[in-house]
C-alpha cells in the first residue's frame, strides 16, 4: 500500500446569490371584501312556533304602508312583520285589542332588532295567511300521508305526493337537504301552498295536474316556513 498522500485540489465554490425578495403585497393581512355573488348566506329552514297575545298598534314602512303590528304576549311586546300587500285583510280582521295567535319565527336584523315573521294568524275563529302579491295563483291546503318522495339529480328531495293526490307538493331545492330528515313515506303532513294556473296555450298530459309550491309544512309535530 503506497504511503504517498496526494494533495487534493480544492476548487472554489461559488455561493449562489440570494433570490430577490418579493415585494410585500399590500393586500396581505387585510380581510377580503364580501362578494355578494359568491358569499351568499346559506338558506335555513325556519321552524315555526305559535305566539298568543293581544293585537296592539299597527306600524307603517317608509312608503306609508302598514307592514307590522305589536303583539302583547305575557308581559312581552313583540313586533310582528308581514308583507304590505297583506295589510288590508289583516287590519280588517285583527283590530287592536283583539286576541290572536301568530304562527311565525323570530328574526334578528343586521342592526340587532328582533321581530316575529308572520306565517299565519288565527283571530276570531279564522286563519289568515299572506298570499302572493300576484293574484294569479290559487291557495291550496292539503293533509295526508306521504305516498312518494321525488328527488333531484343529486338525490335531494324536491317534492312529495300525498296518498290519493296526483299533484306534486314542491319546495325550493336549497331546502331539500334540510327537509330530508323529516320526510319519509308514510309520514303524516299538513301543508299550505299556491298553485299557478296554466297560462293560455300551455297543455299538460292527462294525470299531471299543476304542481303546488309549498309555503308551510307541518310534519312530526314541527311546522316550517318554506321559502
Amino acid at each position: 500500500m503506497s504511503s504517498e498522500i496526494k494533495n487534493l485540489e480544492v476548487k472554489e465554490v461559488k455561493t449562489a446569490k440570494p433570490a430577490p425578495q418579493a415585494k410585500a403585497n399590500k393586500s396581505e393581512g387585510k380581510p377580503k371584501k364580501p362578494d355578494p355573488k359568491h358569499d351568499k348566506p346559506k338558506a335555513k329552514l325556519h321552524p315555526l312556533a305559535p305566539y298568543s297575545g293581544t293585537v296592539g298598534e299597527y306600524g307603517a314602512n317608509p312608503d306609508g304602508l302598514y307592514d307590522r303590528f305589536t303583539l302583547a304576549t305575557g308581559g312581552t311586546e313583540r313586533t310582528v312583520k308581514f308583507p304590505p300587500h297583506f295589510g288590508q285583510a289583516l287590519h280588517a280582521a285583527a283590530r287592536p285589542g283583539a286576541p290572536a295567535t301568530v304562527l311565525g319565527y323570530l328574526h334578528t336584523t343586521p342592526k340587532g332588532d328582533e321581530h316575529l315573521h308572520l306565517a299565519s294568524l288565527d283571530v276570531a275563529g279564522q286563519t289568515l295567511r299572506p298570499q302572493p302579491a300576484s293574484p294569479a295563483t290559487e291557495p291550496v291546503a292539503a293533509q295526508g300521508k306521504i305516498a312518494e318522495l321525488l328527488h333531484d339529480p343529486k338525490g335531494h328531495p324536491r317534492a312529495l305526493r300525498l296518498e290519493g293526490e296526483a299533484s306534486e307538493l314542491r319546495f325550493p331545492p336549497h331546502l331539500g337537504g334540510q327537509l330530508a330528515d323529516y320526510l319519509t313515506v308514510g309520514a303524516h303532513v299538513q301543508a299550505t301552498g299556491q298553485r299557478r294556473p296554466d297560462r293560455p296555450g300551455e297543455l299538460r298530459p292527462p294525470g299531471h295536474p299543476t304542481p303546488v309550491q309549498l309555503e308551510t309544512l307541518t310534519v312530526g309535530g314541527e311546522s316550517f316556513l318554506i321559502k
